[in-house]
């Protein structure tokens, strides 16, 4: 899987650092630094596959020999604790290609330094290993009309206070110009001092001086903060438009993204070549116990998800359950008021409660003729049945309304199980919590076998299983894991312990040896004395 990493650093003059040995290192070539008078010779460097100067427009072609433009950089930089370079180490998608590489790093330099101004000389790096990346050094001044190096700052007046006081040059407003004193004298701040008054200075051959407020104006804005942001940004939008979607890269942190994942620390070359000669490094241990801890951890979501599915599906049956009693009462009852409109020689579906009770559907005054039957009907079978047939209507009725009493009762059931869920998450996040406090889970990286052995413990909950039975299955998980971590922390001391005493045998072979060689020392020149001085 891809990998993101984006650093920027300052190459300067403190500690002795040099830019054009830098220059050299980066590119594989040998260059001499005409400060210090030394040949830097890196031509026998391995993994160096490329190496390239882009210039911004305006920059003079003498530029593209980098032997000049760093000798040229180290000369126009006077003081001891001087800036030559800013570099950016940039690590490249091995999914790439090798022309897909170059574009990538090349986009990424002329869309945010050399349309900036800077001068770009960067080097691709990759031993084979897994780990090709880029080095780019890029200039810390900007080239100006005349083929020259600009300031990285200018001074100026100070024209304003802020509300706290301090003086603030505000270009928007007129300032001191000294080539038109009258005019401008006005718009200079003075210094200060404790007592309000204005301060001054004697020199020698000029007399008294007054001071004045200045302020330092940078040339441009490359060493703000917010431009490592954008920068570290702009690298993975690059890297992400040669990536498939499912592994693009992220210049943001695991909290920033809102992802529940511990990350690991950087283990660096020495510790990597400890582990591959049979040792123990301290950081890829670390490493190993925050990558089991990532283990457990999206183990118990994936539990917890699980169980968030089969309460739902609980939630969803019984709720298809109540409304689909409640549609069938319902056909059901409308087709009974349908027979007995039938019955009544009515319309079908043409009865209402109302007109049930009331009577005036279907009935006409006594002995009126209209409809023959009506007089029969009245006092008979059919008049048992139709009240028979109101009966059954009037439980149907009752039916319905307790279905409606029940209703609340299972939304308070859901509700219950919802609640029940929150609290396991929350007691498990502080079972999380906790397990972080210990140095290991007891599963070793890289073993397949163990790794089997612990999925094999781990209870998988059926889509039908109980909820309490899930629960119970996830309260052993974690008792085993604590159990495992346990076993992990015994072994480990005993590890120490072992290696411990490995160590003071060493020791104690050494000082026998040692103390071995001091006395054949010491019987040779026995010998020799005893032998005498040689004819």
């Amino acid at each position: 899987m891809s990998i993101y990493h984006c650093s920027i650093k300052i190459i300067g003059r403190n500690g002795g650092r040099s830019a054009v040995s830098a220059a050299a290192y980066r590119s594989g070539e040998k260059l001499y630094s005409n400060e210090t008078g030394l040949i830097h010779d890196y031509t026998r460097k391995g993994g160096v596959v490329m190496n390239e100067i882009i210039l911004p427009d305006n920059a003079p072609a003498r530029l593209l020999d980098r032997e000049i433009l760093w000798n040229e950089v180290q000369q126009v930089e006077k003081r001891t604790d001087a800036q030559f370079a800013r570099e950016v180490e940039v690590a490249l998608p091995y999914e790439l290609t090798r022309e897909e590489q170059l574009e990538c790093v090349r986009g990424f330099i002329k869309e945010n330094f050399t349309s900036k101004g800077m001068i770009a000389d960067w080097a691709l790096h990759d031993k084979g290993d897994g780990n090709p990346h880029a080095h780019i050094m890029l200039t810390v001044r900007e080239i100006n009309e005349e083929e020259g190096w600009q300031l990285k700052q200018r001074s100026v007046f100070a024209n304003g206070r802020d509300e706290n006081g301090k003086p603030i040059y505000d270009p928007s407003k007129p300032s001191y110009n000294p080539n038109d004193r009258e005019k401008t004298s006005q718009y200079r701040i003075p210094v200060l001092d404790e007592n309000g008054n204005q301060k001054t200075r004697v020199r020698q051959g000029k007399g008294t001086e007054y001071l004045w407020e200045r302020i330092s104006i940078p040339a441009n804005d490359w060493n703000e903060h917010s431009k490592c942001e954008q920068w570290r940004k702009s690298w993975a939008e690059h890297c992400n438009h040669y990536l498939s979607p499912e592994i693009h890269i992220d210049h943001r942190s695991y909290e920033r993204q809102g992802l529940d994942i511990e990350p690991t620390v950087h283990e660096g070359v020495t510790a990597r070549k400890m582990e591959k000669n049979g040792k123990v490094s301290d950081r890829c241990e670390i490493n190993r116990e925050i990558r089991q801890r990532n283990m457990l951890r999206q183990k118990i979501a994936d539990e917890f998800s699980e169980l968030s599915k089969n309460i739902l599906s609980k939630a969803r049956y019984l709720y298809g359950r109540i409304t689909g009693i409640l549609t069938k009462e319902k056909s059901r009852r409308a087709a009974k008021d349908s027979r007995e409109a039938g019955i009544a020689g009515l319309p079908v579906g043409g009865i209402t409660d109302g007109e049930r009770i009331s009577g005036t559907v279907g009935s006409t005054p006594e002995g009126s003729g209209e409809f023959p039957g009506e007089t029969a009907i009245r006092g008979t079978d059919g008049d048992k049945r139709k009240r028979g047939r109101s009966g059954r209507a009037d439980g149907i009725k009752q039916q319905l309304e307790q279905r409606k009493l029940e209703a609340p009762v299972t939304d308070k059931r859901i509700a219950e199980l919802k609640r029940l869920k929150t609290e396991k998450e929350n007691t498990l996040n502080e079972r999380i919590r906790k397990l972080m406090e210990y140095r290991g889970s007891g599963i070793e990286d890289g073993s397949d076998a163990k790794r089997e052995r612990k999925s094999d413990l781990t209870p998988k909950p059926e889509r039908g299983a109980d909820t309490a039975a899930l629960i119970r299955d996830i309260r052993n998980t974690i008792s085993s894991a604590g159990f495992k971590e346990r076993t992990a922390e015994k072994e480990r001391s005993d590890r120490d312990t072992k290696r411990r005493r490995l160590d003071l045998e060493r020791k104690r072979n050494a000082e026998r040896e040692r103390q071995a060689a001091i006395e054949r020392i010491e019987q040779n020149k026995k010998r020799s004395r005893d032998r005498g001085p040689s004819l």
